[in-house]
């Protein structure tokens, strides 16, 4: 699926994830810093949301942005499942902080959410854009070196070669180290499947 398939099926799920969870329109504007009036025109597909909308709305649900772009479900889901995914093809988003190459991305109801992250900042972002989602997260450095910061632990330095593995549902930030970016495998673990509603809410 190319960025505007994705985002398109973003659209069409955002509304049962947030009732799902059990917020009304007020209270995800509120978590998420996006107005009533955009959240209710996404869910109706009256809008399609930038990259950095889709990324608050995914923060302020506690979801992983590759789970919320995920394809439906195919009818007669198989057991015995694979993709491979070109590097030249990988879809790619940009924040004002990572470049995120999402893998896998056909794949629908994934456990895994397998990102190739360049990290371009070297300063520590606002708080309000420190990532956090469900379940868990191991992060590889592929190239540079970086710093990361979590909530309740003083940042550390991962050189290449390094690893961290730790619970992402605490809000987490990646820092390049020194004037070239680095470059992070991200595979974040799903510990909670996401289900769809079973009952309305306005």
């Amino acid at each position: 699926m190319d960025e505007a398939a994705l985002i398109a099926e973003f659209c069409r799920k955002l509304k049962s994830i947030r009732r799902a969870k059990d917020l009304t329109l007020d209270e995800l504007a509120r978590a998420s810093g996006v107005s009533i009036s955009t959240i209710s025109k996404i869910e109706n597909e009256q809008q399609k949301p930038g990259f950095e909308t889709v990324l608050k709305i995914s923060r302020a649900l506690h979801v992983n942005f590759v789970h919320m772009l995920d394809p439906p479900a195919p009818a007669s889901p198989k057991t015995a499942r694979r993709v491979v995914t070109r590097g030249a093809e990988a879809p790619v988003y940009q924040s004002a902080h990572y470049l995120y190459a999402a893998h896998a991305t056909e794949l629908a109801n994934k456990t895994m959410v397998p990102l190739l992250m360049r990290i371009r900042n070297h300063e520590a972002p606002p708080l309000a854009d420190w990532s956090v989602h469900d379940g868990e997260e191991y992060a590889h450095v592929l190239e540079g070196e970086v710093e990361l910061h979590m909530e309740h632990y003083a940042p550390v330095q991962l050189a290449r070669g390094d690893s961290c593995y730790f619970d992402s549902t605490m809000r987490h930030a990646y820092v390049a180290v020194g004037e070239e970016e680095a470059v992070v495998l991200s595979i974040c673990l799903s510990i909670v499947p996401f289900k769809s509603e079973t009952a309305e809410k306005a």
